[in-house]
């Protein structure tokens, strides 16, 4: 039997000290027990959809419910920008969606008709602002502030005491981490690195924008393919006089588009020659710059031990007694939400939108209902004196236990287990979102999603409490995201985008479902016109040796 780890937690006296703003002229909140305080950390997309469920709650209608979300930003959908090092936001100018946005949006609000089908960065901060404004978020948010420390007060009516880089003093019941994983640039350990950012001949993504006249009829090296490393690619392939990739999935080769592909790199050489050298051997001398597209960190500096350990937790079972973030994932957490660890109860503080590889906006919105859930299962048994629980923990801990060993059975070592803790694979985000919606539906906090816009099959409008489940028109889109997104910029390259876009949406989700299945018939029939003009194909051998 696995050696799981108890919990005990400290009950909170109940005593009844003021929670109040301090060094700040704004009134203070009313210090009554029975109103709870919820701090939300990030008004990006989590923190927005966090907000935003809790506004839809009971609770917070009845008033028993007060949230504020610090925002470090000066507004919501804050366009790019690079005065902060490193800058706030990582988007570039080029930049669109790698999921369709009928699949992408909220459940709650639809993009706006006609918006095409994969938008670009732009069009998302729109849509982000549109949502603040449309469910009034905006006046629970305190803009440029950011968290800059949390404290565990179990002394207190209120266990949390955040502070803010205003300087000014906070205390809540409940913490909903929002706040993001795209900011802090992950610099890969290569030897020779240093020497070529102190030449200043090479970059994080993070602070690309476009295509820089420094970069024009040069010899760029990219590494890193995922979704940032194909987008520069895609980007810089033409503007420079090459584009060298490299990828651990790659052998060195020429692509069609003319890209220039590499194995892993190993080792930069001279900044002066440009020299640098691959897994296979292969050296490229006369690199003239370099963009690290290597990923980010998960960053929680304002979480110090031991309410988080900023290390790699040791192989599992048992399970750790404090919460760990290795940069790559937060572990351990139950459902990928609660820290199971014994400093404090793991219902209080939840870590929301950690996972990758998933359509993210309607996974934050589940994920917020079950977090307010189990809260405030957690607080109405403390209120009670009957100690009810708003999460099983001994059987949450199986579950980490039994994903560690699939994972490592899988991926061969505790590394890549750490690496990919919060990695979906298909079509796991669409069961884990139904299992986190029956959760949540066994005792509400109030109206599932709102207008419940999109997840729904039809033009009709359902009940308020209708049950949420992922729709197989979502798995259809997200299944061939692919194919639409390359389908997609086909389409705008023709210039047809407009005709296929007229009037969709109007009648609201599906028109945008007609159009996924209408483009992804399109991109077959154009995959087919290719594969007829291969040599040795019956179409190419009838028109061709005739």
């Amino acid at each position: 039997m696995h050696n799981f780890i108890q919990h005990q937690y400290p009950r909170p006296d109940t005593r009844l000290p003021s929670w109040t703003k301090r060094n700040t002229s704004e009134p203070h909140f009313s210090t009554s027990t029975h109103q709870k305080t919820i701090c939300i950390i990030g008004a990006g997309p989590a923190g927005l959809a966090a907000l935003k469920t809790v506004l839809d709650s009971d609770q917070y209608k009845s008033g028993k419910w007060v949230p504020i979300a610090f925002e470090a930003r000066e507004e919501v959908g804050e366009p790019p920008g690079t005065a902060v090092e490193p800058p706030l936001t990582p988007l570039y100018d080029s930049l669109t969606t790698n999921i369709p946005h009928p699949v992408m949006a909220f459940t709650s609000r639809l993009f706006p008709p006609e918006t095409p089908l994969f938008p670009v960065a732009d069009r998302v901060l729109d849509y982000l602002k549109d949502f603040a404004v449309h469910f009034a978020l905006r006046p629970h948010i305190k803009f440029s502030t950011r968290v800059s420390s949390i404290t565990y007060t179990p002394d207190r009516t209120r266990r949390w005491l955040v502070q803010t880089s205003t300087n000014e003093s906070y205390h809540f019941d409940l913490i909903m981490v929002c706040n993001g994983h795209y900011r802090i640039p992950r610099y890969p350990s290569v030897p020779g690195l240093s020497e070529w950012l102190e030449a200043q001949k090479t970059s994080h993504s993070v602070y690309y924008r476009h295509p820089l006249p420094i970069y024009k009829a040069k010899t760029l090296l990219i590494v890193g393919y995922g979704p940032s490393g194909r987008d520069l690619a895609r980007d810089l392939n033409g503007y420079a006089s090459k584009v060298i990739v490299s990828a651990s999935e790659f052998e060195t080769s020429i692509d069609p588009d003319g890209l220039h592909l590499r194995p892993r790199l190993v080792s930069f050489g001279s900044p002066s020659t440009g020299t640098v050298t691959f897994a296979d051997g292969k050296v490229d001398d006369g690199i003239d710059y370099c963009i690290l597209a290597t990923g980010y960190k998960f960053d929680f500096s304002f979480l110090q031990p031991p309410l988080m350990r900023h290390e790699c937790p040791d192989p599992i079972p048992p399970l750790p007694k404090d919460l760990y973030n290795s940069s790559y994932s937060v572990f351990a957490l139950a459902q990928h939400l609660w820290p199971l660890q014994t400093h404090y109860p793991p219902e209080t503080m939840t870590f929301l939108g950690l996972l990758f590889r998933v359509s993210p906006f309607p996974l934050i919105e589940t994920q917020a209902r079950a977090a307010l859930r189990a809260f405030d299962t957690y607080e109405k048994g403390l209120e009670s004196g009957g100690g009810t629980r708003g999460i099983d923990e001994r059987s949450e801990a199986v579950d980490i236990v039994t994903r560690w060993e699939n994972l490592k059975a899988k991926r061969g070592n505790e590394t890549s287990v750490i690496k990919d803790w919060h990695r979906f694979e298909e079509p796991e985000q669409f069961d884990y979102r139904d299992h986190l919606s029956i959760f949540a539906e066994a005792d509400p906090v109030g109206s599932s999603s709102g207008s419940n816009a999109k997840h729904q099959e039809s033009t009709s409008s359902p009940s308020q409490n209708e049950p949420i489940r992922s729709q197989e028109w979502e798995k259809y889109g997200y299944y061939h995201k692919d194919i639409l997104r390359n389908t997609w910029v086909k389409i705008e390259q023709d210039g047809e985008a407009e005709k296929w876009l007229k009037s969709v949406g109007n009648n609201g989700i599906d028109d945008w479902v007609d159009l996924m299945h209408r483009v992804v018939a399109y991109g077959k029939e154009l995959e087919k016109r290719e594969e007829r003009k291969k040599p040795g194909s019956d179409y190419f051998s009838y028109y061709f040796f005739q």
